[in-house]
């Protein structure tokens, strides 16, 4: 793969190559009335870090404890 395609290219994501191991939240805030979420993840094509931009629509209960990785805080 050449630098030209690789800064060129469209980035089209699809959650079959993308894995919550693989991704960072960068960010949590309020934005025009609603939350946004922005994450890191890699494009799978190019390697590249890509930020997504996501507003939250629903919120629910997970049942999940946190912190995921205790090992984090160690």
């Amino acid at each position: 793969m050449t630098y030209d395609y690789a800064r060129d290219h469209e980035h089209e994501l699809s959650a079959e190559y993308l894995y919550a191991s693989d991704a960072e939240v960068l960010g949590i805030y309020d934005s025009d009335d609603a939350l946004q979420v922005d994450v890191a993840v890699i494009c799978p094509e190019c390697s590249e870090t890509l930020r997504l931009e996501a507003t939250v629509d629903k919120v629910t209960s997970s049942g999940t404890e946190l912190p995921l990785d205790e090992d984090y805080y160690d």
